[in-house]
């Protein structure tokens, strides 16, 4: 068995982003150096897990093979620099995938910035998206990430109304309007993630404790 837990200099978190029915609930990861199982959560981030340094090539397999050479030319990847640190790994569907019908987005995670009670925002769409979390206001442009600072000072519910903008559109159009629950001693990752065939952008929210809750710890 081949392990990558000695040379791991960096972490990854897993999120399932795509449609539950038919897709698994764990895989096999190859990070260039050593195989190991991982979970494909939905509703929240999976474990931490650790991942080799250097400039890797990711695999996702259905069950770990004898050899990295063994690796089936098909199978799921995405590429990781030798500079790249912490990183989130969004999965979704690929039906054009008969090997593994499955594709994966390498998601760069800073926390060198990222303090308690903030957000941070990875917008995943070409959609701009703005508004108000409780106090702060929230301008993320298409494409890009933003650390927004904490919507209010105090635990508890405060309010929340975005607004996405199209490409090419001068007009604005409602994206969510409802309360969130704010911690102060937590961080929340927040995604917005494109939904195919629907023009409305897909909010998703998940605590992220990485620091904490490191594996082997």
């Amino acid at each position: 068995m081949f392990s990558s837990i000695a040379n791991a200099q960096r972490t990854c978190r897993i999120l399932f982003v795509g449609d539950r029915k038919d897709a698994p609930q764990e895989v096999t990861l190859f990070d260039g150096k050593g195989f190991q199982k991982v979970e494909l959560p939905t509703m929240n981030l999976s474990p931490v897990y650790e991942v080799a340094a250097g400039e890797v090539s990711l695999r996702l397999l259905k069950e770990q093979v004898e050899s990295p050479e063994l690796i089936p030319s098909g199978a799921p990847g995405a590429k990781l620099s030798e500079s790249a640190g912490d990183f989130y790994l969004l999965v979704s569907n690929d039906p054009a995938n008969k090997l593994l019908p499955l594709s994966m987005k390498v998601v760069d995670a800073d926390f060198s910035r990222f303090r308690m009670g903030e957000m941070l925002w990875f917008n995943l769409t070409n959609n701009r998206i703005g508004g108000k979390l409780g106090d702060e206001k929230l301008d993320l442009k298409p494409n890009s990430r933003l650390i927004s600072k904490a919507p209010t000072d105090k635990a508890g519910n405060f309010p929340v109304e975005l607004y996405y903008q199209r490409p090419g559109d001068k007009d604005v159009w409602p994206l969510c309007e409802t309360k969130w629950i704010h911690n102060p001693n937590g961080r929340v990752v927040m995604f917005v993630i494109p939904e195919e065939g629907v023009r409305v952008p897909r909010l998703m929210g998940v605590p992220d404790f990485r620091k904490q809750e490191k594996k082997g710890s």
